[in-house]
């Protein structure tokens, strides 16, 4: 029952596989500019940095037990443990050709803003299952997509590594947040499973959320290419 869970789980997000999106194809080609790199560190960085309060809304609305502290390790390890991963994310900024203050002050692009809207509605109003659900779409995808990026980085881009630092962190450390998710969505559903179809709507939902966000980056992309050709 477990294995078929989650292999329609994977299933779900896997209609929204962001390294089968054009922003992402591009990147893995060699295809973005300096000028794409540097918007796209700027912006999706208000992501990065909001994940670790997304993870605290959760953990403030659940009682005393082993899920609310495996959120808490979770988020020790995005904020606490070595080096935030909000400042990581910034050297790869820095690294592309932004400054800290730049980054910090950009009012991000609609597609972002409705990214951090959405997953953190979720973390405040959805049920357990939902926000599981939610958290897993995220993080089981990034280890695919970081070790990706990184790669591109390194040898089409030509960064150094603490530029694709961030990257090369989460290519293995997202490996086993993502697994604490789905062992603890699986181990829920064991004592609700009338949510079940309703985790896997989220997971879907936040798979597209994400793909969402990259759209806004091809768009913009798609805009400046247009205005360099003409």
């Amino acid at each position: 029952m477990k294995q078929t869970f989650a292999s329609e789980l994977d299933a779900r997000i896997a209609r929204f596989d962001l390294l089968c999106h054009p922003y992402y194809k591009a990147w893995s080609e060699g295809q973005l500019t300096r000028t794409d790199l540097r918007e796209y560190s700027a912006e999706y960085f208000h992501h990065v940095s909001a994940f670790p309060t997304y993870l605290s809304a959760f953990h403030a609305r659940l009682e005393d037990g082993e899920l609310r502290r495996s959120v808490l390790r979770n988020l020790s390890d995005e904020e606490v443990e070595g080096r935030a991963h909000s400042d990581l994310w910034m050297d790869f900024a820095t690294g592309v050709g932004n400054t800290d203050a730049e980054v910090r002050r950009r009012k991000p692009i609609s597609a972002i803003e409705s990214l951090i809207v959405n997953f953190r509605e979720v973390a405040k109003t959805g049920t357990t299952a939902e926000v599981l659900a939610t958290l897993y779409a995220y993080e089981s995808q990034v280890p695919r997509v970081a070790t990706e990026k990184a790669r591109g980085l390194k040898e089409l881009y030509g960064a150094d590594a603490r530029t694709f630092g961030y990257f090369a962190l989460h290519a293995y450390a997202d490996v086993l947040h993502s697994k604490v998710w789905r062992e603890e969505l699986e181990e829920y559903l064991t004592t609700h499973p009338e949510e079940r179809e309703a985790a896997l709507n989220a997971a879907e939902r936040a798979a597209e959320w994400l793909w969402k966000a990259l759209d806004g980056f091809e768009s913009n992309r798609a805009g400046r290419t247009k205005i360099a050709v003409a």
